[in-house]
């Protein structure tokens, strides 16, 4: 896929509760996974292309398995499925929910998240996930997106899931190896920083988490950034344009099991800045995605 620039016009505070707006993100398991596939790499992915390295060239040769370019009139059912499901986390008296309806391609490009009011303080935003057809252990992801131009109590989001959940077989071990929700960015601030941060042990009582706030310039005044996670079975680094902004050492912390991504637009009005209440949904509100792409 071609490099695309700005120039084409497109586009979480308590733990408790984020805990609750975390719960029953991941969805039941599909029987079949299916391994990666030619159908999951996008053809009009460059051939050859590379991750941004930790100096913003391109990193060392890994093989993509993974990608999804967004130039398509639809979204890919065989890449992506769309949710319905009401989620928490909105302010009080509010409610949102996921809708496929919010999930389009806007025959530019890129894939569209919108943020919408569907009655008085009711809200939809959107999601797309690759449960039951690509996961993946180990490996470097990268997303280019666009944040909704303000943080009205919405924000854009890139993570991962365990796909048997975050205590599979019930079991809470207190370490993350054992499948996290991996968040690459949540930017629920209105200044140019955004969140990146690891859950596990469930979203009930034993639920543990570590967060850093990333530094992002040009957060909200450039159109697109792209998001990288680096992966290994020792280390995890979370990438902003290429510049590190975490690492993680610590081998309790880092998933050693398959986990499939989330693109995602999230209502949470009781974390993220702002009050969805103050937003106009037009198209300074939608969450763009240029492109996704997953290296082993």
């Amino acid at each position: 896929m071609r490099d695309r620039t700005p120039v084409r016009t497109r586009r979480r505070a308590a733990l408790a509760l984020l805990c609750a707006c975390a719960l029953s993100a991941a969805v039941p398991a599909s029987a079949d996974v299916r391994a990666p596939g030619p159908s999951l790499v996008d053809p009009a992915t460059p051939s050859g292309v590379q991750p941004l390295g930790a100096d913003g060239g391109r990193a060392a040769a890994q093989a993509l398995v993974f990608s999804d370019e967004f130039d398509g009139a639809t979204v890919s059912t065989a890449r992506w499925t769309a949710r319905d499901q009401e989620r928490s986390g909105a302010a009080a008296g509010d409610r949102w929910w996921y809708k496929p309806a919010d999930v389009r391609t806007d025959n530019k490009g890129a894939l569209a998240i919108d943020v919408k009011q569907l009655a008085p303080n009711q809200y939809s935003g959107g999601r797309i996930d690759s449960q039951g057809k690509f996961d993946y252990t180990h490996g470097t992801l990268e997303a280019r997106v666009h944040t909704p131009a303000k943080t009205n109590g919405h924000l854009a989001a890139v993570w991962l899931q365990a796909d048997a959940g975050l205590t599979p077989g019930g079991a809470v071990d207190g370490t993350a190896r054992d499948g996290a929700e991996i968040d690459v960015t949540e930017t629920n601030y209105q200044a140019d920083k955004y969140s990146a941060t690891l859950h596990w042990d469930g979203y009930g009582a034993d639920h543990q988490s570590s967060g850093t706030v990333a530094n992002a310039p040009g957060l909200h005044g450039t159109w697109y950034h792209t998001f990288g996670l680096k992966w290994t079975p020792t280390q995890m680094q979370f990438l902003y344009d290429g510049t590190v902004v975490r690492t993680v050492n610590d081998p309790k912390l880092i998933s050693q099991v398959k986990e499939f991504p989330i693109l995602s637009h999230e209502v949470l009005d009781n974390w993220a800045d702002g009050s969805v209440h103050d937003e106009v949904f037009d198209w300074n509100s939608t969450m763009y995605v240029d492109y996704i792409r997953v290296w082993q």
